[in-house]
């Protein structure tokens, strides 16, 4: 019951965090067939994730108790590399030369429900197979986590393609957000009271950038004419 009640929770948040983009997005609507495949494709990432890492990264590598610190914050890496890679690529080749993809709020929303749609089975896999305190404790720290990552990207990307922003910007915007989520993981895998705060510091600011970089990006539209529907 506690495990389902926590799923429910997972789905209820996303699904907030959805309807509050769609409310607050004063461009054109978007086509809601397009944000079913951008959730699908983050669904879809989570599966090659899973493949990819079991097939590349042993286990013993995932702890400092079993590994070096080193040996363990570089596998870390390598997982938020994977990770963010299949979230935001296959989106991005997706939509970047889309229509529709034309608006600055368009880089936050498309990819966090990418994000979304990664995040909510990682989220439920973990609370089923480790049970329902790991579930209470993703609940805690990752609801939004994944949508975050994925939109702090997809933010750079649209600035490229509407504002020309040379595209070295992704690529940084990118390695950071691998840097973050690899240091998330691994502070929060040591089970070390002081580096568990870094991962709570890490997901509370990127979920703040979140809501920043969408309100930012609804200026950017607002003051370039891209506004067609009032509030």
């Amino acid at each position: 019951m506690q495990i389902l009640a926590i799923i429910v929770f997972f789905i209820s948040i996303s699904a907030l965090l959805v309807w509050f983009f769609i409310k607050n997005d004063r461009g054109d609507k978007e086509p809601i067939s397009v944000l079913w495949k951008a959730g699908i494709i983050g669904f879809l990432g989570f599966i090659g994730a899973g493949l990819i890492e079991s097939w590349i990264i042993p286990e013993s590598h995932l702890s400092p108790k079993t590994s070096s610190i080193g040996i363990s914050f570089f596998t870390y890496v390598l997982v938020g590399a994977i990770e963010e890679s299949l979230k935001f690529l296959p989106l991005a080749i997706y939509i970047y030369k889309k229509k529709y993809f034309n608006e600055h709020t368009d880089g936050i929303i498309y990819f966090a429900i990418a994000g979304i749609g990664f995040g909510i089975p990682e989220n439920i896999a973990y609370s089923i197979i480790s049970g329902a305190p790991a579930g209470m404790i993703r609940l805690i720290l990752l609801p939004i986590f994944h949508a975050a990552t994925a939109a702090i990207v997809g933010y750079f990307l649209i600035k490229v393609k509407i504002d020309k922003k040379p595209w070295y910007t992704v690529g940084l915007a990118f390695l950071l957000v691998v840097m973050i989520h690899g240091l998330f993981d691994f502070c929060l895998s040591t089970q070390n009271p002081s580096l568990i705060m870094v991962s709570v510091l890490i997901t509370f600011t990127v979920s703040i950038m979140l809501f920043v970089l969408f309100f930012k990006a609804s200026n950017l539209d607002k003051k370039a004419g891209l506004y067609r529907r009032k509030k």
